[in-house]
């Protein structure tokens, strides 16, 4: 058992000499997006430090609202390299990313189902809290390509329905939000 212990001892001091940056203070952070909360979208994402200015992050939303009345059922993951003025992390940044979405959004007369694929572009502030608690101000607009169907959701069992199928390039907001990150 001790002989466990030295090894491990000796592979940190090892890796802390190779790379200092892996063993510095705030390389990675998990955050949560409350104003997506607030439209009942679950919005969270994971951040890593690859550099003195750059990170690299992957974030996911979801939205399960769905019903007879109205739906804004979606989800979709965003891949994004952010450049850092300051510091990883902290002040402003400039990003860009790729994001897939699947959708199936409308009112209770028409609805909307498919998929979307896009590039885009973010810019944000983040301010420090405390040494592991930040919060990020961030927007973005990307450019999407979508395939749709629209449906006539009024159409009766026995009538007649028209359905559209759609593709087209829309440029759309991406992420908007206010971002509350834990640091590691």
């Amino acid at each position: 058992m001790e002989y466990r212990k030295v090894v491990i001892a000796v592979a940190v001091c090892v890796i802390a000499t190779l790379y200092p940056r892996c063993v510095s203070a705030q390389i990675f952070s998990v955050r949560m997006n409350a104003l997506s909360a607030v439209a009942a979208t679950i919005d969270a994402g994971a951040e890593v430090s690859v550099a003195d200015k750059w990170t690299v992050g992957v974030s996911g939303c979801f939205n399960p609202v769905k019903n007879a009345r109205i739906s804004t059922f979606f989800y979709a993951i965003r891949i994004e390299s952010k450049y850092w003025l300051y510091e990883s992390f902290v002040g402003h940044f400039i990003g860009a990313h790729v994001t897939y979405a699947n959708y199936d959004v409308g009112r209770r007369n028409m609805r909307y189902d498919g998929i979307a694929g896009g590039l885009g572009f973010s810019y944000g502030y983040s301010w420090m809290l405390s040494k592991r608690w930040n919060v990020t101000v961030h927007g973005g607009l990307g450019i999407f390509r979508t395939k749709d169907v629209r449906r006539n959701t009024a159409v009766g069992d026995w009538d007649d329905e028209y359905v559209y199928h759609y593709r087209r390039w829309m440029l759309l907001p991406t992420n908007i939000g206010v971002s509350f990150s834990y640091l590691f």
